[in-house]
C-alpha cells in the first residue's frame, strides 16, 4: 500500500490497476492489485494505467480511474513524471501559481500540452476508456464537458498507439459485441441540478445538496461528508413530493474548500431524461 500521490511510472508498469483504500488529497492510499479487465458494476474503486499524448507530440503515462465515465472530476486523468505528478482535475479553482506549479513539474508550456489525447490501458466491460483533454477543469467547470478541439493551426495531439475511434468526451468507446449494433448513446455531459437529499452509511447519517448530476454519478454538497467503504444510501426529495432511493459508493471526498463527496451510483438514475431534460444551446 502507498499514498497515491507517491505512485510512480515504475509502480504502473508493474501493476497497471491500484485499488482505491481510502483517504482524501495527499492522505489518499492505494493499493497494487492483479486485474486485466474492469467493470462499471465493481463495488470497489480502481485506478488504471493510462497513456498520455500531447499536442507536441510526446507521451507520457500516468492513470485515471476509468470505471465511471460520468465525467473528468470522476476519471481524474494524471500524468506521472519523476518530479511528480500532473493532475488535470482540482475540487476547487486552481490559481496561477498552482498552475505554474503544475506546468515546471511536466517541464512543458501550456501551449505545448494542450490538446491532449489519453487512452486508459485497461478496459472497462470490453471498452476502451479515451478521450481529449481541453485544459485544467474544476468543480466549477462540472457543466463544460471535456471537448474535442481542433487547434488553429490545424494540428492535433499525437496518435496513441493503435489509432483508436476517440470520443468527443471522455467515456468508454462502446463495445462492439455484435456487428451493426446500436452504439451507446449516453453522454457524459453534467446536468446542473439543486436537491436536497438524505444519505446513511452505516452510523452516519446527513444531509446535503445533489448537483451536477449524470446517469451514473453525482456530487453531493455537504456539511459532513461520509468516507469511502460500504454503500452509501441516498434519498432524494424530488420537486413534486415524491421520495427516490438511490444507493451507489463514495468515490472522491472533497477537500475543505468545496465540503462534499462524488458518488458512484450502483444503477443509472430511473427516468434520468424527465429528470433532468437537456438544456437547449443556442
Amino acid at each position: 500500500m502507498k499514498r497515491l500521490v507517491e505512485l510512480t511510472a515504475e509502480d504502473l508498469a508493474a501493476e497497471p490497476v491500484w485499488r482505491y483504500e481510502g483517504g482524501a488529497g495527499a492522505a489518499a492510499m492505494v493499493v497494487p492489485i492483479r486485474r486485466d479487465a474492469l467493470s462499471r458494476s465493481d463495488d470497489e474503486v480502481f485506478l488504471a494505467a493510462t497513456d498520455f499524448g500531447l499536442f507536441d507530440g510526446s507521451r507520457h503515462v500516468g492513470y485515471c480511474f476509468p470505471a465511471d465515465d460520468s465525467g473528468i472530476d470522476y476519471l481524474q486523468p494524471s500524468i506521472v513524471v519523476p518530479g511528480g505528478q500532473v493532475a488535470f482535475w482540482t475540487e476547487g479553482p486552481a490559481s496561477p501559481a498552482e498552475l505554474a506549479e503544475r506546468w515546471r513539474v511536466l517541464g512543458k508550456e501550456p501551449g505545448q500540452i494542450f490538446p491532449a489525447s489519453f487512452r486508459c490501458r485497461i478496459p472497462v466491460d470490453g471498452g476502451i476508456v479515451s478521450g481529449w483533454i481541453a485544459g485544467i477543469e474544476s468543480s466549477r467547470d462540472l457543466t463544460v464537458a471535456i471537448r474535442e478541439l481542433a487547434p488553429a493551426s490545424g494540428g492535433r495531439p499525437a496518435p496513441l498507439p493503435d489509432e483508436l475511434e476517440r470520443a468527443p468526451m471522455a467515456r468508454p468507446a462502446p463495445a462492439r459485441a455484435k456487428a451493426g449494433a446500436a452504439p451507446d448513446q449516453r453522454t457524459a455531459r453534467r446536468r446542473k441540478a439543486n436537491i436536497s437529499v438524505e444519505f446513511t452509511q452505516g452510523d452516519i447519517h446527513g444531509t446535503g445538496v445533489a448537483e451536477n448530476v449524470s446517469r451514473r454519478g453525482l456530487f453531493v454538497r455537504t456539511a459532513r461528508a461520509p468516507g469511502s467503504g460500504p454503500p452509501l444510501r441516498l434519498t432524494v426529495n424530488l420537486p413534486d413530493g415524491r421520495k427516490l432511493v438511490l444507493t451507489g459508493r463514495v468515490v472522491r471526498e472533497a477537500g475543505q474548500s468545496a465540503t462534499g463527496f462524488g458518488l458512484r451510483l450502483t444503477e443509472d438514475w430511473p427516468n434520468y431524461d424527465a429528470l433532468f431534460p437537456r438544456t437547449k444551446r443556442g
